[in-house]
């Protein structure tokens, strides 16, 4: 299978994963160029490491070649589409939003202690958690390189600068929280939106750059990418407690387990209050038993624990299609929004 159609392939997966696949598959295929400009992006994102000591290189090849679902990238190529402009000129600021977020993976499996990562070994099961922690260190930097030596620079190297410091900030916050099970709703949304819907944002309002759009454009992306992020971690947290593990890639649970009160879990608390007593072993780093997992997926399944970070998905997501609906319409807007409505309602 060639890259293209392996592209092809990837994209048309993700789309079947939503209510509405026909409709995802046939926006994604107006749009001209897409999977060349993707099919693209993966050797640039090969060359962004080329200059790389090789360890470094070892390790942060590892995980970005390992795939993923080149979302940000997508977002990015769309909105820049969607600005009118060639979305080649978009790719640097892909690139960088991918590094991006493949750093924050490598950190992550650091401070998680996970042992997977996109279905093979973690990077720090294989080259340690020190050339782990810097590998991530060095794609970040490489993704401030990129992006200052784009046109474009002028807002996007600031724009991505307060996305790293978002970033960290949502990482710190949540390790503050973790194993006491006492995280309230809006301390959840500060963890997910400086996490995960913050480098949503700057990669929609970075296509609008690239574009060269000035004015209400670049804002309206980065209001809708920071929506479309929120909502898809609400769904992988709900998934996290009712996806099938074979689909999911892990375990149900690992967010129990790692000791992260996600929405669900704060739902199920906040109706049972008894289930707290059931999670104080975690507090004090003991890993819970299969049948305690299972008892408090129960609980989140009953509670609607589920059901709230669905029906909030869709809650953001329909405010990021408002915040969309101040961008020119075309074939790259429409393949926006079914993006978005696929990623909020797909099952694993």
């Amino acid at each position: 299978m060639s890259k293209d159609q392996a592209i092809l392939q990837q994209l048309g997966e993700t789309a079947l994963r939503g209510v509405r696949p026909e409709k995802a598959q046939a926006a994604l295929a107006q749009v001209p160029r897409l999977f060349d400009e993707l099919a693209a992006l993966e050797g640039d994102l090969a060359r962004a490491t080329a200059d790389a000591e090789k360890t470094l290189q070892a390790a942060a090849r590892h995980l970005v070649a390992a795939g993923g679902k080149r979302i940000r990238p997508t977002v990015a190529l769309l909105s820049c589409g969607a600005c009118g402009g060639d979305m080649r000129s978009a790719v640097p600021f892909a690139v960088a939003a991918e590094l991006t977020h493949s750093a924050t993976l490598l950190h992550d499996d650091v401070i998680d202690d996970g042992p997977i990562r996109r279905g093979q070994p973690a990077s720090r099961v294989l080259w340690g958690n020190t050339v782990s922690v810097l590998a991530g260190d060095w794609l970040l930097t490489r993704a401030l390189e990129i992006v200052a030596d784009h046109p474009a620079r002028g807002p996007a190297l600031p724009g991505l600068l307060a996305t790293m410091r978002r970033l960290v900030e949502g990482e710190v916050k949540q390790l503050s929280l973790r194993g006491g099970f006492h995280a309230t709703e809006p301390d959840y949304f500060e963890v997910i939106q400086g996490k995960t819907a913050s480098l949503f944002g700057w990669a929609c309002s970075a296509g609008g750059w690239a574009a060269g759009a000035t004015g209400d454009a670049p804002a309206a992306l980065g209001a809708f990418g920071e929506g479309v992020g929120t909502a898809f971690q609400l769904v992988d947290d709900a998934l996290d407690y009712a996806a099938d593990p074979a689909k999911l890639g892990k375990r149900l649970g690992a967010d129990l387990v790692e000791g992260k009160a996600t929405l669900p879990l704060i739902r199920a608390l906040a109706a049972e209050p008894g289930l707290r007593a059931r999670l104080a072993p975690i507090a004090d780093g003991i890993e819970p038993s299969d049948a305690v997992c299972l008892e408090v997926i129960d609980a989140v399944k009953r509670t609607g624990g589920v059901e709230a970070a669905r029906a909030l998905a869709r809650e953001h997501t329909r405010q990021a299609l408002v915040a969309l609906e101040r961008v020119p319409d075309g074939p790259h807007r429409r393949a926006l929004v079914e993006a978005a409505v696929s990623l909020t309602e797909r099952a694993f």
